[in-house]
């Protein structure tokens, strides 16, 4: 910590907000909320209810291969909604691709 040299040194001193460790549940549906319905429905039956794929397939009376894609999409979709989310709270990406949400 710096030492200031006289008290009255201190006044013009503005503490910054505290980031965030953790992105809220709000956050998170704020950002899923942005995805196209198509790939949410997909995202939320298999990483929230833990539907299989064939389960969802079923469900929603689509080809496995699409269920495959829509939820690859649809996740790839909600990480760069959330690396929007973590740039709001001033947490930044260290390279290109966590900016666009691609694995490495």
């Amino acid at each position: 910590m710096e030492a200031f040299e006289k008290p009255e040194d201190q006044d013009g001193i503005i503490a910054e907000p505290p980031v965030p460790q953790e992105i809220r549940d709000e956050d998170v549906l704020e950002a899923l909320g942005r995805v196209p319905i198509e790939f949410r429905e997909v995202v939320l039956l298999a990483d929230v209810q833990e539907f299989s794929y064939k389960e969802i397939a079923e469900t929603m009376k689509l080809p496995l291969g699409t269920v495959m894609s829509r939820l690859s999409r649809g996740r790839k979709l909600l990480r760069r909604e959330l690396v929007e989310v973590a740039n709001s709270f001033g947490i930044r990406p260290d390279n290109d691709k966590a900016r666009t949400g691609e694995s490495a």
